[in-house]
């Protein structure tokens, strides 16, 4: 595989890791509403679940990523799921697997709750479930950073090794 196009794949990912990021901010700044249940509103529980969805698309389209450069093919019915399949499961003399079993566990609840997102039009949101899911994305969020750190240093390995 050519030295730049490895590169540019790091660089993605780091792009990708700055949205991640920016998105963190958002989820900090509004946390306080997501945890008071006396003083929660009905748009609390929209920018959560946006801030939730808008996590699981990033790091999904950093996942893609990976899997273009890699892989080049996926089921076009339920890529969204064979992708993340992907992910955990290391290619012998490709890759190494990208995300650790913890973090495709926590990322597949987030991408059901995207997927349900898609075609909820209602406002009648489950504070319960939103509940559940503010601690999936609380926990998943430090698993991905460790789990794409790791991988972009697995990448700049290969990228040492690798001629254009």
């Amino acid at each position: 595989m050519p030295r730049t196009e490895l590169l540019l794949l790091i660089g993605e990912i780091r792009e990708g890791k700055v949205a991640l990021n920016t998105i963190q901010q958002m989820y900090v700044a509004y946390h306080p509403a997501f945890i008071d249940e006396q003083k929660r509103e009905l748009r609390d529980a929209v920018m959560l679940a946006e801030i939730l969805t808008n996590t699981y698309t990033c790091i999904e389209t950093i996942l893609f990523r990976i899997a273009r450069v890699f892989e080049n093919h996926l089921d076009a019915r339920e890529w969204h799921k064979e992708l993340l399949h992907k992910m955990r499961v290391e290619i012998p003399g490709v890759r190494k697997a990208v995300l650790s079993p913890e973090t495709y566990a926590l990322l597949d609840e987030l991408r059901r709750f995207r997927h349900f997102r898609r075609y909820y039009y209602d406002f009648n949101y489950d504070w319960g479930r939103l509940d559940y899911l503010k601690s999936v994305y609380e926990r998943v969020l430090p698993l991905i950073q460790q789990d794409l750190d790791d991988y972009v240093a697995f990448l700049l390995t290969l990228a040492s090794e690798a001629g254009d």
